[in-house]
C-alpha cells in the first residue's frame, strides 16, 4: 500500500472513531438537561433552577431554527407530525408563562414539584423531519417538567414585588418570553402572549 493510501485509510478510520464515540459529532450538538430539585434551598433558587432549565430547551429550539426553513406551518391546510409538535411546543411556553403570572399573583400553580428532570437530548443530531418532531416533543415534555417543579415551590401570596422570589420569578419569564417567542417562529411568528416581568408593579 502507497504512503497515500495508508493516510487516507487511516483518516478514514479516524472519522468512523469520531462518529461512533459518545464524544462525536452528534453528541457535541445535544443539550442535555439533568436537575434535582432542593427542597432545603431558598425559594428564588429553585426558581432559578427552573429557569436554568428553561435556558436549556431554549437553546434546542434554536437549534431546531436553523434546521427548519421560515414558517413553514404557515401554508398547510393540515397541520404535519412536525408543525404539529412545534405547536405542542409553543402550547407548553405558554403554560409555563401563565404559571409564573398565577405565581406572582398568588393563585396556586398547579405541579406535582418533581424533583428530578432528566433529558438527554437524543435526537439532537437527527435532522429529518422525524427526527426534529421528536426534538420538539422532548422539548414539550420537558417544559411541562419544568412546571411540575414550579408547582412545587411554596411562594408567598401574593409574591412582594421586590422580594427575591418576584425577582426569580422575573427573571424565569424572561427565558420563557425568549424561548416562546422563538418557537412561535416556527410556527409562522406572531406574539408571545406571556410578556416579561410580571412580578413587576404596573406604574400609573
Amino acid at each position: 500500500m502507497s504512503r497515500t493510501r495508508a493516510r487516507l485509510a487511516a483518516l478514514a478510520a479516524l472519522l468512523v472513531l469520531a462518529l461512533t464515540l459518545p464524544g462525536g459529532v452528534g453528541a457535541a450538538n445535544r443539550v442535555p438537561v439533568s436537575s434535582v430539585d432542593d427542597a432545603t434551598s431558598s425559594a428564588a433558587n429553585r426558581i432559578t433552577a427552573v429557569t436554568n432549565i428553561v435556558v436549556a430547551t431554549n437553546a434546542r429550539v434554536d437549534r431546531v431554527a436553523l434546521a427548519w426553513p421560515p414558517n413553514p406551518c404557515a401554508v398547510l391546510a393540515e397541520p404535519t407530525a412536525l408543525c404539529t409538535a412545534a405547536i405542542e411546543v409553543v402550547g407548553a411556553y405558554s403554560a409555563l408563562g401563565q404559571a409564573v403570572v398565577d405565581a406572582c399573583a398568588g393563585s396556586p400553580v398547579v405541579g406535582p414539584g418533581d424533583a428530578v428532570i432528566s433529558d438527554a437530548d437524543t435526537y439532537a443530531a437527527d435532522t429529518s423531519s422525524a427526527g426534529i418532531a421528536n426534538q420538539l416533543a422532548s422539548i414539550t415534555t420537558v417544559l411541562g417538567n419544568a412546571n411540575d417543579r414550579l408547582g412545587g415551590i411554596r411562594l408567598p401570596s401574593p409574591v412582594p414585588p421586590d422580594g427575591p422570589e418576584a425577582a426569580a420569578l422575573n427573571a424565569l419569564s424572561v427565558a420563557i418570553f425568549a424561548g416562546g417567542t422563538d418557537a412561535l417562529g416556527l410556527v409562522g411568528g406572531g406574539g408571545f402572549d406571556y410578556p416579561p416581568n410580571p412580578c413587576s408593579p404596573i406604574d400609573g
